[in-house]
């Protein structure tokens, strides 16, 4: 650890949004760096929160989908973040997975779903996501300025069944997501 803090006018876009985050959490936050499976875009960071917002949650944010739309976006490039209650690493790594495969195809837009066509990590069956808006009880802002011309906006993503994608499209994402919002964050909750 250096002896000198850099400049925030040097700092990268992922060194902004951590201290952002860091600062609104009030706790350090993991960083894992995934590669790119396009040589054309950079490494996708995941900053990993544990115990947050409560013992027995974590909440993953990533950084590096909005190098592929940021640009179509305006001011505010699009990245995810995901709130469960585990213990597993997995559920944040799944962010950086998905982003370096499917950014610049994928959109992450609110009402997508997310295929993952396994389950998503040891401690659940669950095999898709959900997006949607970040919730406002996330505990932490859902936009953040990182410099004078750019910023980021928060979709989350919330863990589906695969049998749930029927009920979907039966009753349409909205009206499941208001079912689902009050246990969105229980990864072995009953199937809706």
């Amino acid at each position: 650890m250096s002896l000198f803090k850099k400049p925030y006018f040097m700092r990268s876009g992922v060194e902004r949004f951590r201290d952002l985050l860091e600062k609104e959490i009030g706790q350090r936050c993991e960083v894992y760096r995934h590669p790119s499976t396009s040589r054309k875009l950079p490494a996708v960071f995941v900053l990993m929160f544990k115990n947050f917002p409560d013992p027995e949650y974590m909440t993953a944010y990533s950084y590096g989908l909005s190098a592929s739309n940021g640009k179509d976006q305006g001011f505010a490039g699009r990245e995810l973040v995901i709130q469960i209650k585990s213990n597993l690493d997995n559920w944040g790594h799944v962010l950086g997975f998905l982003i370096s495969h499917l950014r610049g195809d994928c959109p992450f837009d609110v009402g997508q779903i997310i295929r993952f066509g396994q389950p998503i990590a040891g401690d659940s069956s669950m095999e898709h996501f959900l997006v949607h808006d970040a919730d406002e009880d996330l505990g932490t802002s859902t936009n953040f300025i990182l410099s004078k011309n750019y910023g980021v906006s928060l979709v989350q993503l919330s863990p589906i069944y695969g049998n749930e994608l029927a009920v979907i499209n039966k009753m349409g994402w909205t009206a499941f997501y208001s079912r689902l919002q009050s246990v969105k964050s229980d990864i072995n909750r009953n199937p809706l």
